[in-house]
């Protein structure tokens, strides 16, 4: 994998600053045939951000089962001041494949920490849940579909009880559900780990009311959330401190 980033940084002149996975493979149910999603933030060379003009600040690149997708600096910092919850997942994810200065990694999270918007997390996480939750009414569906509109329904739950980031490692928010609901979901994510992304199941009625339980619940407090707050002065601090080091 970093050979692969390597080759990314050289041939589009970059430097990576942190590479990560995301998707079905961080989350934690992946199937056989799931692809890498690799997520990274990158700077140019100072000229670059001197400009009058903005250039492209987004680098995408698929070869086969690798999926890439960089953000640079500046507009990574402009996402997590919206709490863009993909700009936060990333910063989070499990699987790290490049993080070369800690002290920059470590300081970005705790920007991204005081821009998360719990309000603003929980409408994205329920549009989402909604979104999916649309293709469960068959009696048999994809099981795709159905862990990811579990994982963003328990996603807004999270914020609900506990007002912060929720995990982005979907089994450490089972803890919020019943035993028996715990049950059912973890026998589907065994099912899931040996079958292909198209596979389709029998329509589990338990998880699927527990989803529709959850997008309700989420629906009716979303409003009594509060807001992040974003210190703009520190970020841009940041970013130039990053930049002329």
């Amino acid at each position: 994998m970093k050979t692969k980033l390597n080759n990314i940084a050289i041939a589009r002149d970059i430097d990576i600053l942190y590479a990560c996975e995301s998707g079905s493979r961080a989350w934690g149910f992946a199937s056989p045939d799931s692809d890498y999603d690799v997520r990274f933030v990158y700077t140019k060379e100072l000229s670059w951000y001197l400009s009058t003009s903005e250039g492209r600040d987004t680098i995408d690149f698929i070869d086969g089962d690798f999926d890439a997708v960089g953000w640079e600096l500046r507009k990574q910092l402009r996402l997590l001041k919206k709490s863009n919850v993909s700009a936060l997942e990333h910063l989070f994810s499990p699987i790290v494949y490049l993080a070369e200065n800690e002290v920059l990694i470590e300081t970005l999270k705790s920007i991204a920490l005081e821009c998360f918007s719990p309000i603003s997390c929980m409408y994205h996480y329920n549009s989402m849940s909604k979104k999916y939750r649309d293709k469960l009414n068959g009696e048999t569906i994809k099981l795709k579909d159905l862990f990811y509109a579990l994982r963003t329904a328990l996603a807004g739950k999270w914020i609900l009880e506990y007002k912060s980031m929720p995990p982005v490692i979907f089994s450490k928010m089972l803890p919020l559900v019943t035993t028996n609901e715990n049950n059912e979901i973890l026998n589907l994510m065994e099912i899931k780990a040996t079958q292909n992304e198209n596979y389709n199941h029998n329509n589990n009625t338990i998880v699927t009311a527990l989803v529709s339980k959850l997008i309700s619940e989420n629906d009716i407090y979303a409003k009594t959330l509060p807001s992040g707050s974003v210190d703009n002065k520190r970020i841009d601090n940041f970013l130039y401190h990053t930049l002329t080091s």
